[in-house]
């Protein structure tokens, strides 16, 4: 009868430790969701990879408090390098820019602060 309970520990513990060692990722990042057109979030800031360029949009500019609707900043970053890492994005261009995000949906990402981005949809929008 030991040998049976002993049996049945060991056989459960190679399950338990077989689903500690499956690959939780959910959702692949790729360099190439990045591209056209890009991420926008609630706050109506975008972000896209054109070639080397990373653009950065800001839909209000800094200084106006009442933006005329259609303006907006847009801050560029030469040399651009994507890396990704399972669902984890390691953005990197001049200047010293540095931007991590996770894929938490097929077309949302988080950055470090907790905000979202949503791809090719307006803030609200589509993102699923």
């Amino acid at each position: 009868m030991k040998k049976i309970g002993l049996l049945i520990l060991s056989i459960s513990f190679i399950f338990l430790l077989a689903a500690c060692l499956v690959n939780n990722t959910r959702y692949e990042a790729k360099a190439s969701d990045f591209e056209t057109p890009g991420f926008e979030n609630k706050n109506n800031h975008g972000i896209l990879v054109y070639g080397d360029d990373l653009m950065i949009i800001k839909h209000e500019p800094k200084g106006k408090t009442n933006s005329i609707v259609g303006q907006f900043d847009i801050i560029r970053y030469k040399n651009v390098k994507i890396k990704t890492k399972k669902d984890t994005y390691h953005i990197t261009a001049d200047d010293g820019v540095s931007l991590k995000f996770k894929k938490i949906r097929n077309r949302t990402i988080v950055d470090e602060h907790g905000v979202e981005y949503y791809w090719g949809a307006k803030a609200g929008g589509i993102v699923e």
